[in-house]
């Protein structure tokens, strides 16, 4: 009983120290600054959501053939659904993720992602995160998808493990890097854990599909790992 009482007030607390915060610096939307809320309805209204003829693998429009340029080469037991275009307002809220730590707007990311989840009809065993190379960690502080991750995993009850893949050699930026380049570059780079992973159904999670290298090798080393499958969550596609 007096844990239950402690674990109230402490819940009460945090609700009034978080008002309070907001009373006095009130967030800001990530896509267009105005006050109030992490993400305003206005900017919600601006997501460009995939439509049109769609590629089966990843459901985003296809312009020729039957299936697009980025699915055509991944392993069958590896899906993959972006939730929408990387264009503004969605764009300036993937960057202020990467940037500054904002488990509100985590928060926001992992609702979209939950709902293609639902959508999709996976049932997965657990929720991964792509891991930030150490160099990049080390100056942010912080894995920027890992707190999409924690709030996804939480929603969803299932289990999260943020250290089932990390990154056995340090990789240069993918920016500027054409296709080919990026997956020689993270060709390789990734090892799962298969006392974590091993016959289990994972949900992959980044903030950006570009040109699907990091993703596809990330895929690949949970699959070499003993993961039965491999469901692939991004907030956005370039």
């Amino acid at each position: 009983m007096k844990r239950s009482i402690s674990q109230r007030s402490r819940g009460r607390f945090t609700y009034w120290l978080k008002l309070t915060i907001d009373l006095i610096f009130p967030p800001r939307c990530a896509g267009c600054d105005v006050a109030g809320r992490v993400w305003c309805e206005e900017c919600n209204d601006r997501i460009i959501a995939p439509k049109g003829r769609s590629c089966p693998a990843c459901g985003f429009p296809l312009e020729k053939g039957i299936i697009c340029s980025i699915c055509e080469d991944w392993p069958s037991r590896v899906h993959v659904r972006p939730f929408a275009h990387y264009r503004k307002p969605l764009r300036s809220a993937i960057l202020k993720l990467k940037y500054r730590s904002d488990q509100a707007l985590a928060n926001e990311m992992a609702s979209w992602l939950i709902s293609v989840y639902h959508r999709t009809g996976w049932i997965a065993d657990c929720v991964v995160p792509v891991p930030l190379a150490d160099v990049r960690l080390r100056q942010r502080g912080y894995n920027q998808v890992a707190l999409i991750v924690a709030s996804f995993a939480k929603e969803l009850k299932l289990l999260s493990f943020t250290n089932a893949l990390k990154r056995v050699r340090e990789t240069q930026s993918q920016v500027g890097l054409d296709r080919q380049e990026r997956h020689q570059n993270v060709e390789g780079a990734f090892r799962a854990d298969p006392r974590i992973v091993q016959d289990q159904s994972i949900v992959l999670i980044d903030d950006l599909l570009t040109s699907g290298a990091t993703m596809k090798n990330c895929a690949i080393a949970l699959l070499n790992s003993g993961a039965v499958q491999v469901f692939c969550l991004t907030v956005g596609r370039a």
